[in-house]
């Protein structure tokens, strides 16, 4: 039997919409499981770190920011005193696409002081991920997009199969275009590369996975 390991880290993402696209979050767990058979010779237990999207949630369309807000806020808080007390910190990281609307609610989070760590993202046409002069890290859609497709082929990345929206982050997933130009609404599959992408980029091994022993 695998054993699983506690909740390490929770990684929030949110892709920002009004009136013809939704705002949406989702939000991944970071735990290890046991990887392969015991290294009698060392003496350990091989791991290797799991990725689980155990919810998303797509904002009816409408709503107007502040509220988007107020919901993201109420689900950090959620998060951070999921572990109960005595257990282990669990560090919750916050990661938005901060064009257009996406900036409003940024503010907005800041000027809460939720204690968690806030990444500002911007998706670009381009190849190369980097940062601007105010900070915000500049996310290659094309780049974001294959990462979260391997980590769900490799089953590193797995979803709860009782998950709301599932089927819909299915169909985006398998419809979702490199250069932006969609014929339905992405906000699942952005909010949820968002989060896979942050989690890559706080655990780099997710793309180089070890092998079984």
């Amino acid at each position: 039997m695998i054993r699983q390991y506690p909740i390490t880290h929770y990684i929030v993402a949110a892709d920002f919409g009004l009136d013809r696209d939704h705002s949406a979050f989702a939000t991944i767990a970071l735990r290890r499981e046991d990887h392969g058979t015991f290294d009698h010779a060392q003496l350990v237990q091989p791991t290797r770190l799991i990725l689980q999207l155990g919810s998303l949630r797509r904002i009816p369309l409408g709503t107007q920011y502040l509220e988007v807000a107020k919901q993201l806020r109420q689900t950090v808080r959620r998060l951070q005193g999921a572990a109960g007390w005595g257990a282990p910190e669990v560090k919750v990281h916050v990661i938005v696409d901060a064009a257009g609307p996406g900036q409003v609610v940024l503010e907005l989070l800041r000027a809460q002081r939720l204690g968690i760590n806030l990444v500002p993202a911007l998706l670009t046409a381009g190849s190369e991920s980097g940062y601007l002069p105010s900070g915000k890290l500049t996310v290659p859609r094309r780049e974001l997009i294959t990462h979260l497709r391997y980590l769900l082929e490799v089953e590193l990345l797995r979803v709860n199969p009782k998950m709301t929206h599932k089927a819909a982050l299915e169909t985006e997933i398998a419809s979702v275009r490199f250069d932006g130009r969609q014929a339905a609404h992405d906000d699942l599959v952005i909010a949820t590369g968002l989060a896979a992408y942050q989690a890559w980029r706080i655990f780099p091994e997710l793309l180089r996975p070890a092998r079984v022993a």
